[in-house]
């Protein structure tokens, strides 16, 4: 069980208080960091100087003088230098790159301002379990911890049983939790698709088949992770707005790196990604982007694919909204491998994906899924083009100016991150009573109703 302490009155205190609603349009609304004239020339100048070194070096060791005297030796040091000069130029691209993208994100990143929820808004908490791949008594916490969520409205909680396990169908009784199985329909078990057996995606979508229709929305938590009392008050709220898609939350531990400040910058665009450790999602939101993608990186899949498509009540994107309020926290038990059976190379999945939508979505939406396609891939990179200039200085003292500058500049990146990062975590430390005297930045638009009726029981 989460300690005590972990409660969404003390997890929260970085968004403030929940607010009331304006009679009419509401929008979901944001506060940014105020940065002083000083704090903020230094979060600028410091990571400026990175690719403005790098590209210094680069510079030397193109100079006339200095390639001349590189190429007074065998041919294969001619060769060798200029490989050690194309690493130098590539890992200097990089750390341009990062530096602006990094920079981008700590100008826009901001937080949503949060929101009372809808009463009588019908609302399902699912969480899957395949016997044999995680324990029963892991199960049992995580519904203990989801009957105890606070809801002003209906509040179903569902466990998704991929083996019909009769223990598990007795803890449901015991709890008062509803248990689905897909067991034994052939519809909703094929050898790949939304209803693929064996995935945590096909059962999501058999339930949603069966039961989706029932519920305006769906919340889940990782496998691993027990959902806190306030994990619907904190989140629910936003979904007064009806372009928002999904609401994400943060993670208490381990949510204040590079990915924490990708999801803050997508709220600038209205696109974080549908990543953490847990979600609320809109069921017609989800229903139109044709339920959860057949993906390893699920998640991540299902919700590029509702930010590429349009609310066809408005007109416009879906939107989400990622709060730094932590909805669930971590039992320290291991996911139970529920997607063993789904497609490999997740990364060349949503790159195809990717692809595909590149020229239909708003250029705004596009950085947060850029960021993360591009950044782990390219820093992959740079390290390996560091470690070749090194063998190539070791080879030869002729080599020595080309191979230790690239060396130098292969470590500008994680530096200039690390140092911006912890720039970024220092402001936010001391902003919090800032930001709530503030005032929010929001788009008046026409609200839309939301439907009202009862909830489905269970099967």
């Amino acid at each position: 069980m989460p300690s005590e302490r972990h409660d969404h009155d003390r997890c929260g205190r970085p968004t403030g208080p929940l607010t009331e609603p304006p009679a009419t349009g509401y929008r979901v609304s944001y506060r940014g960091h105020r940065r002083t004239g000083r704090s903020r020339i230094r979060a600028v100048l410091l990571p400026a100087l990175a690719p403005s070194l790098a590209g210094l070096l680069l510079l030397v060791a193109l100079l006339p003088a200095y390639r001349a005297g590189r190429a007074k030796g065998q041919g294969w040091l001619v060769v060798v230098d200029s490989l050690t000069l194309v690493c130098l130029g590539l890992i200097t691209l990089y750390a341009s790159a990062v530096v602006v993208l990094t920079l981008h994100a700590v100008a826009v990143a901001r937080d949503p301002v949060p929101m009372t929820p809808e009463p009588g808004t019908r609302i399902a908490f699912l969480t899957t379990y395949v016997p044999g791949r995680r324990p029963l008594s892991a199960v049992r916490t995580v519904l203990e911890g989801a009957v105890r969520m606070r809801c002003p409205g209906p509040l179903d909680v569902w466990l998704l049983d991929e083996g019909d396990d009769p223990e598990a169908r007795m803890l449901c009784a015991e709890l008062g939790v509803h248990h689905f199985t897909r067991l034994g329909v052939p519809e909703w078990n094929r050898e790949e698709g939304p209803h693929q057996a064996g995935t945590e995606h096909g059962n999501h979508n058999a339930w949603l088949a069966k039961h989706g229709d029932s519920y305006d929305l769906l919340a889940s938590a990782d496998t691993a992770h027990v959902p806190l009392p306030g994990f619907l008050e904190r989140t629910t709220g936003y979904f007064r707005d009806p372009d928002t898609a999904f609401a994400v939350g943060a993670r208490l531990d381990g949510d204040n790196g590079f990915g924490a400040l990708v999801q803050r910058a997508g709220n600038r665009y209205g696109a974080p990604l549908l990543a953490g450790a847990g979600s609320v999602v809109r069921i017609a939101a989800l229903r139109g982007a044709g339920g959860f993608r057949a993906s390893p990186a699920e998640d991540l899949a299902t919700g590029f694919e509702m930010h590429r498509r349009r609310n066809p009540l408005t007109g416009r994107h879906w939107r989400s909204v990622r709060t730094p309020d932590v909805p669930a926290v971590g039992t320290g038990a291991t996911r139970d491998g529920h997607c063993g059976r789904g497609p490999r190379r997740p990364w060349a999945r949503l790159s195809r994906q990717y692809g595909t939508a590149l020229f239909r979505l708003p250029p705004g939406r596009v950085i947060g899924y850029t960021l993360l396609l591009v950044h782990r891939p390219v820093a992959a990179l740079a390290w390996p083009l560091g470690v070749l200039s090194c063998l190539a200085a070791a080879l030869h003292p002729v080599l020595l100016p080309g191979a230790l500058p690239a060396l130098l500049v292969a470590l500008v990146p994680a530096a200039v991150r690390s140092l911006t990062l912890l720039r970024e975590r220092g402001t936010r430390g001391g902003a919090g009573e800032r930001d709530r005297a503030a005032g929010p930045v929001q788009e008046a638009e026409p609200a839309l109703a939301t439907a009202a009726g009862a909830p489905a029981g269970g099967s």
